[in-house]
């Protein structure tokens, strides 16, 4: 009998990570819990079943919860709702898509969901209440730690490293043994290549040079 399993948020994430534990053989979402009576859930599949005020009631029916918002300019709320719940009590196992590719010598930690289409190379480690997003990839030996979101076709080359409570955006590419800081943030497209220090932010704005390849008319 699979497990129920509530999902914080109502948002675009939610529903998304619903549909990969929709697909698990393990669990099944009970419902969705929002912030306040006037946020919107996205699904018509599942329903708002309480509030986060109102968690330490509901865990006392369900034990297993989700993060279920993603940080796209901030992770402080996904890290303090996460320490919220694990302090009431409730267990956080790790999702992961049966369309991405994990290996078997790689480690997931609790929390940590790993959307459609990832890739997960062999020893790398991912920590807690993590995003490992659509189409991204971990290489060998890299190193996600706790609560960092990976956004969709980010890449993180061999032997990187991403401290805490980063995120890496849509299309970037960290270049292998760089070592990302804790509480930093890397805007889409971007390609680093050096060290970035804590509490930094990197964009990469890359000129585009357009060059007329036809030849002039005589």
């Amino acid at each position: 009998m699979k497990k129920k399993i509530l999902i914080i948020g109502t948002g675009g994430h939610a529903n998304s990570l619903a549909d990969v534990i929709s697909m698990s053989d393990k669990f099944k979402v009970f419902g969705m819990i929002a912030k306040s009576k006037n946020d919107k859930i996205f699904s018509t599949k599942y329903k708002i079943i309480g509030l986060e005020k109102n968690l330490a009631e509901i865990k006392n029916k369900i034990k297993y919860a989700l993060i279920g918002f993603g940080s796209i300019k901030s992770f402080n709320r996904r890290l303090t709702i996460f320490n919220k719940l694990k302090k009431i009590g409730f267990r956080f196992p790790s999702i992961i898509s049966k369309y991405a590719y994990v290996s078997k010598n790689s480690k997931i930690s609790e929390g940590t969901i790993v959307m459609h289409g990832a890739f997960i190379n062999t020893g790398s480690k991912i920590g807690q209440n993590c995003i490992i997003n659509s189409k991204s990839i971990i290489e060998h030996d890299a190193v996600i730690e706790n609560n960092s979101h990976i956004a969709p076709g980010a890449i993180i080359c061999g032997s990187a490293k991403i401290g805490k409570n980063c995120i890496i955006g849509a299309g970037s590419v960290v270049k292998e043994g760089v070592k990302v800081s804790s509480n930093s943030i890397i805007g889409a497209n971007s390609f680093l290549d050096k060290d970035l220090k804590p509490n930094k932010i990197f964009i990469n704005k890359s000129k585009i040079m357009i060059k007329n390849i036809w030849p002039k008319k005589k």
